[in-house]
């Protein structure tokens, strides 16, 4: 009798640890999803121009030579841009918020919208060159993901938006030990770094102003607090399966008397 209560107290013990590691695997649980959809506005903080940034500035409609000063892939069209070559022929933001255009000279672009920041160069580009059209992007657009994911490093953006989702997708998402309840994500600003927690495990991160990336992120996956409390459950599972075994050698030795 004693032992068949040890038996099932010990069921019910994996029972319930299975439980626990299925709610720390499930992404955006909602229970208002079920059989309804929901509307998660968006909150999106538009970025503004930093210190470092760096652009690819390109302007159409130049003569040749005007056209080389501005537009790098026009220098040699033979060799295909990579990240670093765009990186070192693009146009910087110095310490005091501008870029030095050929011809225009210093442009401040510190505190501007990426938008914002290529209306003002339009206009400037419009002094000194008719029917000029002014493409912007930021080329030092790199987000990183580090800690419990399948490919933790650094990773560029070239559509100058991603979700917190798409980062970890990049990344090839948290690995089975992950504590996705304690993400931790940390930002750059003017003033330091700064660091909060976002809880994957809620579909409320949908409408949060963090769920949209800017450049420098770094997103950290912490390992779950469980991980010990996984190996005692292998171990119980070791102690199960001897407890059974056990069990079948004494109904075979009492079947036999």
């Amino acid at each position: 009798m004693k032992l068949t209560k040890t038996l099932v107290a010990l069921i019910a013990l994996s029972l319930l640890a299975s439980c626990v590691g299925r709610r720390g695997i499930n992404y955006l649980h909602d229970n208002s999803l079920s059989n309804t959809s929901k509307l998660f506005p968006n909150r999106k903080f538009e970025y503004r121009i930093q210190v470092n940034d760096v652009f690819s500035i390109r302007v159409l409609g130049l003569d040749e030579a005007n056209s080389r000063l501005f537009n790098v892939e026009s220098t040699n069209t033979s060799i295909a841009l990579n990240d670093a070559a765009l990186y070192v022929n693009g146009f910087s933001v110095d310490k005091s918020g501008n870029v030095q255009l050929p011809s225009v000279g210093k442009v401040k672009l510190l505190g501007l919208t990426i938008n914002e920041a290529q209306d003002l160069l339009q206009r400037k580009i419009n002094e000194y060159f008719a029917n000029a059209t002014v493409i912007l992007k930021l080329v030092s657009f790199r987000v990183s993901v580090l800690g419990e994911v399948q490919r933790p490093g650094m990773y560029f953006v070239y559509n100058n938006q991603i979700t917190l989702l798409e980062a970890l997708s990049q990344a090839g998402g948290p690995s089975e030990m992950a504590d996705k309840r304690h993400v931790t994500l940390m930002r750059q600003s003017d003033q330091g770094t700064q660091a909060l927690y976002v809880d994957l495990g809620s579909a409320e991160v949908l409408s949060s102003e963090y769920y949209y990336l800017l450049p420098n992120d770094v997103v950290y996956v912490p390992a779950m607090g469980a991980r010990p409390q996984r190996m005692n459950l292998d171990l119980l599972s070791i102690l199960f399966a001897a407890i059974s075994a056990a069990a079948l050698v004494i109904t075979v030795v009492r079947s036999q008397k």
